[in-house]
């Protein structure tokens, strides 16, 4: 799995995935022009989304017939860090509340984003080298 981010101007950024692609920009009060979510909303869009599918897929697992299923995700961000100190799932759905404690607890089983985020996940960062033609170098 792989996806792409390139900076068009300012604080504006294409991220790729795959033939998708979303703009990713700042908020005014962060220096950007506001002309896509940030990347922390981004991330936090990744959180909700991911836990949202999983609890839908132990649903669906356990015949459960899901009719609406809803993510909030509330991060508190620590600006002197730079990261979120905490963050907050809500899930808000129609089915018993008894249920949902259920599928709650078997999806965090499923949720990527969640389990990287909670067990902490090593990041390795490189320089991609220009390849260089020993053709024209000779």
């Amino acid at each position: 799995m792989e996806v792409q981010a390139v900076w068009k101007k300012n604080y504006q950024v294409e991220v790729k995935a795959r033939q998708f692609s979303i703009s990713i920009d700042e908020a005014p009060e962060f220096h950007g022009e506001d002309t896509g979510m940030m990347p922390t909303e981004l991330f936090l869009c990744s959180l909700a989304s991911c836990f949202c599918l999983a609890l839908v897929y132990v649903a669906r697992k356990k015949r459960i017939e899901v009719k609406d299923m809803r993510v909030n995700v509330k991060g508190k961000k620590n600006l002197k860090d730079f990261l979120f100190s905490s963050l907050l799932v809500e899930v808000d759905s129609s089915l018993p509340s008894e249920t949902l404690e259920g599928i709650i607890a078997l999806a965090k089983k499923y949720c990527f984003v969640s389990n990287t985020v909670s067990k902490s996940c090593p990041i390795e960062y490189t320089i991609i080298k220009p390849q260089i033609d020993t053709d024209e170098h000779e």
